[in-house]
């Protein structure tokens, strides 16, 4: 097999999208297969860093603006909760590429050309994605079968006004290469694209028995080989792990209040990893760090606090840690931290939430959501990771 992986590349990078295609890639890899990549920006340099094969793409920027002021937008973004009532659930992965600049079918055209290209230089065989727009349609252009990561959550917001939007950018695009018109969901989410659910039933909704269905129960491949972390605090330390993303709780929030729970000298360490911190520094019982590599703290970690991405709480479960989630108001990850709750492995909080006695209150329930997290994490390493979703995109077809 000849694999050709088109990341979606929006501006910000995107760690969840690189983890899950490093983890394909490394597999085929390891399979015998050939790999290569079409990327961009920040994610094309992280690839070319790992070694791979990598196609430059045209970059993209938030909403289409100029570059300057989409990393104005990404930076102000970064320190600020959205301004949307606590309960409520917003966007769509149609707003996600429309927030990302792919709703625009002059990039759209470039994108596919410049993919079309890599993948006539490649002799690509087979195509998979992390909802990049473009290799959807790339494959119906080549008819080079797809695979594509996916969660039952994606379909919502179908016919709403990013959609729309998004419909109205691929159209022309779907046009110059003599194909029909289709909507963008039946594009990316039809029968046609194999779905590799980087999951497990209990945590998704989507249909097993589907034949264009393959849940994998987790893709997971470490996001950067250059760093290391020393957990020198004595073996039988442990800790609490915080990654939280953009939308959910700010930096200046935690800051306030995880030194609260987690004074100097108690009995557990709080590592909080975050890509708007700069250099590390310490409040109370709270490291703050650019970066925490989750597989290095998850297996001595008693707790993680999260957003509610798939990848952290996937690879969070299969280390048997509970989860308190705070998913701010996106649309998947409130379907996430949900289903976590309840599976009863975790417990979800709304923002206005996020104090130490909220938290405190979670904390004393670590044995009974532990002992559920121990069982969904046998169950994720049950379904065969990523040598099982190479195999299933080894032998799709497709079709169109």
């Amino acid at each position: 097999m000849r694999l050709l992986i088109p990341v979606f590349s929006p501006s910000t990078g995107t760690w969840g999208g690189l983890t899950r295609v490093l983890a394909i890639a490394e597999a085929a890899r390891e399979a015998g297969h050939e790999v290569a990549f079409c990327a961009s920006g920040y994610l094309e340099g992280a690839l070319r860093e790992r070694g791979f094969q990598v196609y430059s793409m045209p970059a993209a920027t938030m909403f289409g603006l100029p570059p300057f002021l989409s990393r104005l937008l990404e930076r102000r973004s970064q320190r600020r909760t959205l301004p949307v009532r606590p309960g409520r659930s917003v966007g769509s992965i149609w707003m996600v590429l429309l927030v990302s600049g792919m709703a625009r079918s002059r990039y759209l055209r470039r994108l596919v050309e410049r993919e079309i290209n890599a993948a006539q230089i490649f002799r690509a065989d087979r195509l998979f994605t992390d909802l990049d727009p473009g290799a959807f349609i790339v494959s119906r252009a080549t008819g080079v079968p797809l695979a594509s990561a996916y969660a039952h959550i994606v379909t919502h917001g179908t016919g709403g006004m990013a959609w729309k939007l998004m419909r109205r950018a691929i159209a022309p695009v779907l046009r110059s290469y003599g194909l029909p018109e289709v909507t963008p969901d039946e594009l990316c989410f039809g029968k046609a694209v194999l779905k590799i659910i980087p999951s497990i039933p209990e945590l998704d909704d989507t249909d097993p028995s589907r034949v264009d269905v393959r849940y994998v129960g987790y893709l997971l491949a470490p996001i950067r080989s250059d760093v290391g972390m020393e957990l020198d605090e004595g073996p039988e330390r442990r800790y609490v792990f915080v990654y939280v993303g953009t939308g959910s709780i700010s930096l200046d929030a935690l800051e306030r209040v995880l030194p609260q729970v987690f004074p100097p000298g108690g009995e557990l360490t709080c590592l909080v990893g975050a890509q708007s911190i700069q250099e590390p520094y310490r409040i109370g019982g709270v490291d703050f760090r650019p970066y925490v590599p989750a597989e290095a703290v998850l297996p001595r970690s008693v707790w993680t606090i999260c957003h509610g991405g798939q990848n952290t709480i996937i690879q969070s479960l299969m280390n048997g840690v509970p989860l308190v989630i705070f998913p701010g108001p996106i649309f998947e990850r409130r379907y996430n931290a949900r289903k976590v709750e309840a599976a009863g492995a975790g417990l979800m909080g709304e923002v206005d939430e996020f104090n130490a006695d909220w938290l405190r209150r979670a904390f004393a329930r670590q044995a009974e959501c532990a002992s559920k997290a121990v069982v969904l994490g046998e169950r994720i390493r049950s379904y065969g990771g990523a040598a099982a979703a190479v195999e299933a995109i080894a032998g799709w077809a497709g079709g169109h």
